[in-house]
């Protein structure tokens, strides 16, 4: 299986690099990356890219043979000023899933395969324009507009095997943080990084029945695939 990753240097976007390369059933990753990473792996290959507006024709030739993308570029925390937020956290990652889209299906031709675009999304998005808010009301009704587009994309082209998946993470916190995860867990949702990075390759190998998949089915999918790959070491 291969697997284009966006995001590859970020906090989750780096946990699901690791477990991209531990597991058996890929065989390549394609990193695309603004920076080049301090990982090295015969199943990685790093290409560096920086404006996820275009892809050139070298990229868009790697969309043809690959079986998913795992895009986990972008910020929870609103980037100032807004239109670069909305071109970083917006257009970008809308802009990449349209054209994924139309290069996949542009070349597949009449073979019977699937294409799974991953959007790592978050919770607190919000969907209705008009549900006035109490904080980051922009920032959050912008990932709900987001999150319709991808939806929609993914009904429009699903015929033509290109399907959308939005995982939708609570509480991300890093693995071994014992006693921060007891008391987020009280209060929100929460999910260790290590298990939100094997959901998320579940759903680019299995993808699901629903477009959206929510924390709850994060975490116990998470659980389950780290607990049987728990003694694999890079």
């Amino acid at each position: 299986m291969k697997i284009i990753l966006t995001g590859s240097t970020g906090y989750v976007g780096k946990e699901v690099l690791k477990q991209c390369l531990l597991h058996p059933q890929l065989s390549s990753i394609i990193a695309l990356s603004r920076r080049e990473l301090d990982v090295t792996n015969p199943k990685l290959r790093v290409i560096i890219h920086s404006d996820f507006s275009h892809y050139s024709p070298e990229i868009l030739a790697e969309v043809s043979s690959a079986d998913a993308c795992i895009y986990c570029l972008g910020t929870n925390v609103p980037v100032r000023p807004a239109e670069l937020n909305r071109k970083i956290n917006f257009e970008f990652a809308l802009g990449t899933a349209n054209t994924f889209s139309a290069a996949f299906i542009a070349n597949k031709g009449q073979e019977q395969r699937t294409f799974k675009f991953v959007y790592l999304s978050g919770a607190l998005t919000e969907k209705d324009e008009n549900k006035k808010l109490w904080f980051l009301n922009e920032n959050r009704k912008m990932r709900g507009e987001l999150e319709n587009a991808l939806i929609k994309l993914g009904r429009d082209t699903k015929k033509g095997g290109f399907e959308v998946y939005l995982v939708r993470p609570g509480f991300v916190q890093p693995e071994g943080a014992s006693v921060r995860n007891w008391v987020a867990g009280k209060l929100a949702n929460s999910i260790m990084v290590h298990h939100l990075a094997a959901s998320i390759l579940r759903v680019a190998r299995d993808g699901y029945r629903e477009p959206l998949i929510e924390n709850d089915k994060l975490n116990s999918w998470g659980k389950i695939a780290v607990d049987s790959v728990a003694t694999r070491k890079l």
